[in-house]
């Protein structure tokens, strides 16, 4: 294994992520990170492929891509003599596709102004078609001559038509007032609910939440981030990135813990049961996190 794809795997694990989840994260194949780890670069698509996957894995895993790049160009294999002598052939093919070029330019001025002045003609023809059918249309059509009558009670009923604006006004401030009245119930705490921090291991932090046998956890997105979520079960409730603006919400009931493994906590906030937790773990200190939720029914 070389000294670059020893360094991206070794950021790689750091991180907590897998081949998979860094393919999900970058829209790379598994292979081609696979094959840039071991040192494998004869299977990519080309040189300027290798370039941008390398740089893209150094950007997922916290790594300067320009030094990952360095690294790379002091590793890469030098060309082949055979491929300098494979491009002799191709200049020569291409001295002469200039020469063709050449009399090309010549000629194409003048097909483009041939061409110029024929959709010119065009345009003029055109112009005064439609001009002189106008001036037809308008000795045909003679004045509006047209009286309108208004009948007797129209007037008294245009009146006494209620206010369309009016009714539709209403209508949306009493769908403001209901909006308003259910966003205040999704967001109410539940009372009976504490969550309290109780200690911090390493990037492990856990958390206690008493008087409730169900969890719910809202995260939100400000920046890109991997979350997964799973249970003292082995249950995997969410696995994903989720995007600046996004929201996820994990419910779970009768487990003894959850464990949320966020792989860039200034980009994530997380409210439990109506609670938003605070990282005990500041985030300058540690990006990457692991928040474990304990349950502790009331008694």
């Amino acid at each position: 294994m070389s000294e670059l794809g020893a360094r991206l795997k070794q950021a790689r694990k750091e991180k907590g992520y897998s081949l998979d989840n860094l393919q999900e994260l970058t829209k790379i194949q598994k292979r081609y990170l696979s094959a840039i780890e071991e040192g494998d670069f004869g299977i990519m698509p080309g040189t300027f492929y290798v370039r941008a996957f390398i740089k893209q894995y150094a950007e997922a895993v916290g790594l300067d891509p320009d030094e990952m790049l360095a690294i790379y160009k002091s590793e890469a294999p030098e060309p082949a003599s055979g491929e300098e002598q494979g491009m002799a052939a191709p200049a020569m093919r291409r001295s002469s596709m200039t020469r063709r070029s050449g009399r090309a330019a010549e000629v194409m001025p003048k097909v483009i102004l041939a061409l110029f002045i024929v959709l010119a003609v065009a345009i003029v023809w055109f112009l005064s078609q439609h001009a002189a059918s106008n001036d037809k249309n308008e000795e045909v059509k003679g004045p509006d001559t047209t009286v309108k009558v208004e009948q007797p009670g129209e007037a008294a009923a245009k009146d006494d038509k209620p206010d369309a604006g009016a009714e539709e006004t209403g209508g949306e401030e009493q769908a403001d007032g209901e909006n308003g009245e259910e966003t205040g119930k999704e967001e109410a705490k539940d009372p009976s609910a504490q969550l309290a921090f109780d200690r911090s291991e390493g990037e492990n932090s856990y958390y206690t939440l008493t008087g409730t046998d169900t969890v719910t956890v809202v995260l939100k997105g400000s920046g890109r981030s991997w979350v997964t979520a799973t249970d003292n079960a082995g249950t995997q409730h969410l696995s994903k990135n989720l995007e600046s603006g996004a929201e996820e919400t994990v419910e779970a009931s009768g487990v003894e813990w959850l464990r949320f493994r966020i792989g860039y906590t200034p980009g994530v906030t997380l409210t439990v049961n109506g609670q938003e937790l605070e990282y005990a773990i500041p985030e300058t200190e540690r990006v990457t996190q692991n928040i474990i939720i304990q349950l502790s029914s009331a008694q």
